[in-house]
């Protein structure tokens, strides 16, 4: 059972830097798109500005807000991983028969 929680834990954290990676781009390529703002709660928030005639693009990330969500997402996983471990457990042993010494 640790070891699907284990498993678990580290497939959450690296779905969730994916996930996290997959957001800054949506919201980068929105801003750039729209010529305006993308805005994730808590997460990023990126801007399309112009200085002196030229396009940029003002990058501001939460790093507290990523940090919680990558938080709560790894537990998360690392919960199901558990849970799935149990089920697993306790099915394989439901099949075994109870062996009598004697």
């Amino acid at each position: 059972m640790i070891r699907t929680t284990v498993a678990g834990a580290l497939a959450g954290l690296a779905t969730g830097v994916f996930g996290l990676v997959i957001v800054a781009a949506a919201a980068i390529a929105i801003a750039f798109a729209t010529r305006s703002g993308a805005h994730v709660p808590g997460v990023i928030r990126a801007e399309f500005v112009t200085v002196d005639g030229a396009p940029q693009l003002a990058f501001l990330p939460d790093w507290g807000g990523m940090a919680l969500a990558l938080l709560v997402w790894t537990a998360l996983a690392a919960l199901l991983g558990a849970s799935a471990g149990r089920r697993a457990k306790a099915r394989g042993d439901a099949g075994r028969p109870e062996h009598a010494d004697g």
